[in-house]
């Protein structure tokens, strides 16, 4: 059994670590957008392969944004889909009176070269990714963003993104996560360090994407369009990195349905945190790593009655209820019906989660779609 004073000492960086991120989303202001909205034109890039069940709720929650149709393009990169993509976007588009285009790959060739090929044909300065298999609730989303990258002439935004509502506890272990996360992420962005980015709901500037000559410094890598790419952004001198805190600019997407599904698209993500050159990525990876041991340790420990197991019931409290501040900070931002009921059942579930992803992350090599 691990001694208790390591046990405490390794919560106490966790905790320590977490508290002072939760600073910086604390110090992070909520965004709102002006009722009389300032518009600049904004060219909207969706790389989709196979995404018939979800392109229609996609493009269709993109049309019904209130924002001048004038100003938007819309450009699918269709990459090789053996089903209905292109066909149902280009017969969504073709009404929609939006300028767009609908790339065809005649073979797979990723997401980066997707968008890469997508940039080349944009005709506005201001690009923003989203992932086919999403959707936006508010029609303020466009506006939000727009209005937001006025406001600090930002060349890269990091738009918030959540789990869609469901029921369940697999689908509140995505949500807790999810929200854990986007906490980390907005406290990180404060300190100018942020370490998390979504391409299903990415802004940036052309001017910064030749900058770093797009993704050129990892296009052997088949993931890595978000969070590679914000860290050549952050190498750049002067480069301004933004996190939108604005619940009218939630990109919402599906939650996993079946454990195996969710552990193997974890092991795809850990296979772009393992070639990340950021050091707090690795930091943070490790402790993490180390206090969820030290938990299922003193859980285990404080059933068996094994010596101190009152500290141990201490630990494994403190914990939770850590993690669990987290979730009550972002509560105002994201919300998510019926997430409250299954909280803490997540907070107790999660370490053997997040241990058997880590695991299964050394041995598999799972393919992207």
């Amino acid at each position: 059994m691990i001694p208790v004073y390591i046990l405490f000492t390794i919560l106490s960086l966790f905790a320590g670590l977490l508290f002072l991120i939760a600073f910086g989303y604390l110090r992070t202001p909520g965004f709102s957008a002006n009722p009389i909205p300032s518009q600049i034109p904004l060219s909207i890039i969706i790389s989709a392969r196979n995404e018939e069940k979800h392109m229609r709720i996609c493009l269709k929650s993109i049309l019904a944004q209130h924002y001048n149709k004038q100003l938007m393009q819309i450009i699918v990169v269709n990459d090789a889909s053996t089903d209905s993509t292109a066909m149902l976007s280009k017969s969504i588009l073709e009404t929609s009176g939006i300028d767009h285009l609908i790339l065809n790959n005649t073979t797979q060739l990723g997401k980066k070269a997707c968008i890469t090929k997508a940039i080349l044909e944009a005709k506005h300065t201001t690009i923003i990714t989203r992932d086919a298999d999403t959707f936006t609730l508010s029609k303020q989303w466009l506006s939000t963003l727009s209005q937001f990258k006025l406001s600090g002439n930002y060349d890269l935004i990091i738009g918030p993104v959540s789990i869609a509502d469901s029921r369940g506890l697999l689908w509140a272990l995505q949500c807790v996560e999810n929200r854990v996360l986007t906490v980390l992420t907005a406290g990180t962005s404060y300190f100018k360090k942020p370490f998390l980015c979504s391409g299903a709901n990415l802004v940036f500037t052309k001017s910064i994407f030749e900058r770093v000559n797009g993704y050129q410094s990892h296009s052997k890598i088949a993931s890595g369009d978000d969070v590679l790419f914000l860290e050549d952004v952050k190498k750049q001198k002067d480069a301004r990195i933004g996190f939108l805190k604005a619940k009218d600019a939630l990109v919402y997407t599906y939650p996993q349905f079946s454990l195996s599904a969710l552990i193997i698209q974890k092991v795809r993500w850990a296979q772009k945190f393992k070639l990340n050159p950021n050091p707090f990525n690795l930091v943070l990876s490790i402790l993490t790593f180390a206090v969820n041991c030290a938990w299922v340790a003193a859980f285990i420990g404080f059933f068996l009655h094994l010596p101190l197991h009152n500290y141990l019931f201490v630990f494994v409290i403190l914990k939770v209820l850590a993690e669990l501040f987290l979730l009550f900070l972002s509560r105002r931002f994201m919300t998510n019906k019926h997430l409250f009921w299954y909280a803490f059942a997540v907070a107790l579930v999660y370490p053997f989660y997040a241990i058997g992803v880590a695991v299964f992350s050394l041995f598999l090599q799972p393919k992207w779609k």
